[in-house]
């Protein structure tokens, strides 16, 4: 019996089986003709005996006549042997005992071929597809192609275990964008929660001494209020975003001289033990940006350059035709060129696990592309790091 490549189950079912019968009446058939065949001969070979014949002169011939035919009484069959009577009687044994030998055996074959040509593949691979799914396993692929129906339930599966495997990929992607979007937020509050604390710190003094004028105190309450509305759109950004690329850029006129002024007091809160140079070359008056992203590419430079540098930082904010060029160098050790390669890739770090996430020069990478920008990082001629951050202004 070939392979059966019928549609359906039920019609190769049913071709198997008639072909199973088929044969096993052709078998059967040809069973009992042999056996009546063997048992014609025994009976038509075996000897006979003649008891008291009738015998006429032949006057013809001179000799004598035989008859027989009168009195059949006069025939003795001789019995058969031991052998002929097994041959005889085993005969009619094998036409009622091998057919049903034929049956039995043929229906077993008959379930072991259709079991192994049209089920045992199939099952096989529909029982490891469910294990491995039951196991979250799902990088294996179900490769019957049957036109049957446990073809049709195997290309069920393996469609199945294919949206799994997409609804996994994109719910971990997910995950994966919403942890680097909290980390980006968390990392991100620091400065500005460091710069109200100076604030805080400098309004105490002020108070206690008795040193602050109003100007002053309305300067310091202004750049206060900008700090908390940077801390109310990271916090907008957590809640209302997915991933950090979908940030949403607000482009608006931005009064240069408040903005220098609002940086100076930002970078005077944030300078400690380390010396902050700050210039500026903006000749315009106005300017078309997005002030939380300057402050936030800003920010985190600013942090890196905190870290590593030994003694200085300059930052110089400048622009031409159409950018506005955030320039902050240090007198650190610099990039090395693994740095260069890797430094504004998301969770690079050469010191992760200090408090470091590797996502300050990543998120500003993003940030600037997003502005129409884009980020520059390399080292100074003399010593330390450089990074340049260019914003679309026009």
């Amino acid at each position: 019996m070939g392979k059966i490549r019928t549609k359906s189950l039920k019609m190769s079912m049913a071709v198997t089986f008639l072909i199973t019968i088929c044969v096993i009446g052709v078998l059967s058939g040809l069973t009992v003709f042999t056996a009546n065949q063997a048992q014609h001969e025994i009976l038509k070979n075996r000897p006979a005996i003649i008891r008291n014949p009738k015998i006429t002169p032949d006057k013809a011939t001179g000799g004598y006549i035989i008859d027989i035919s009168e009195n059949q009484n006069i025939w003795e069959w001789q019995e058969l042997s031991t052998k002929q009577n097994i041959i005889y009687y085993g005969s009619y044994a094998a036409m009622i005992g091998l057919p049903v030998v034929y049956i039995v055996g043929g229906i077993g074959i008959a379930t072991m071929v259709y079991y192994k040509r049209k089920l045992r593949i199939p099952i096989a691979q529909l029982q490891n597809g469910i294990k491995r799914i039951q196991e979250n396993d799902l990088d294996f692929c179900i490769e019957y192609n049957g036109g049957d129906e446990l073809g049709q339930l195997c290309g069920s599966m393996e469609k199945m275990r294919k949206e799994l495997r997409q609804n996994n990929k994109a719910l971990w992607e997910a995950l994966e964008q919403r942890k680097l979007l909290n980390a980006s937020v968390a990392h991100d509050l620091r400065t500005p929660i460091t710069v109200l604390k100076g604030y805080l710190d400098y309004l105490e003094d002020g108070i206690l001494q008795d040193k602050l004028t109003e100007d002053k105190l309305l300067d310091t309450v202004l750049s206060m209020q900008g700090a908390v509305t940077r801390l109310e759109q990271y916090a907008e950004c957590v809640r209302n975003l997915e991933k950090i690329e979908n940030i949403e850029i607000k482009i608006q006129p931005e009064n240069v001289k408040l903005l220098i002024k609002e940086i100076e007091s930002n970078i005077s809160q944030l300078t400690g033990k380390k010396e902050i140079l700050f210039s500026d070359g903006i000749s315009f008056d106005e300017v078309n940006i997005d002030k939380g992203v300057l402050f936030r590419i800003l920010e985190n430079l600013l942090q890196n350059a905190l870290r590593y540098a030994e003694k200085q930082i300059n930052i110089s904010i400048t622009q031409n035709d159409k950018f506005l060029i955030l320039t902050v160098k240090d007198d650190g050790k610099g990039f090395t060129e693994t740095d260069l390669k890797k430094a504004d890739t998301m969770f690079y770090s050469k010191d992760r696990g200090k408090e470091h996430f590797g996502i300050g020069l990543g998120i500003c990478k993003i940030l600037c592309e997003k502005h129409g920008g884009r980020l520059l990082i390399t080292n100074n001629k003399e010593k330390g790091a450089c990074v340049i951050a260019k914003l679309k202004i026009l």
